[in-house]
């Protein structure tokens, strides 16, 4: 395979949507840790934890998704421009 799988355009578009999903699970897991801590009157470090994994994992999702957008980009103006 000539090109790297991160530069493939279904590969960026993935990425893009995995990140978009992982925002709305971030989301949907904030309104039950709230409504768990509201029941245990505390955030325990655990559950900080675990929403700081998440916010990075979402994170470095979405710079691949904009390393490989920009990639390809790049490619498509030198392609243009020969």
């Amino acid at each position: 395979m000539s090109e790297s799988l991160i530069e493939r355009d279904e590969i960026v578009a993935l990425l893009f949507n995995v990140s978009d999903i992982a925002v709305i699970l971030v989301r949907i897991e904030s309104c039950w840790r709230r409504t768990t801590v509201k029941k245990k009157k505390r955030t325990t470090d655990e559950d900080r934890e675990a929403r700081e994994r998440a916010l990075r994992n979402v994170e470095h999702t979405r710079k691949l998704a904009e390393k490989g957008q920009a990639e390809l980009d790049r490619r498509k103006q030198d392609r243009a421009s020969t």
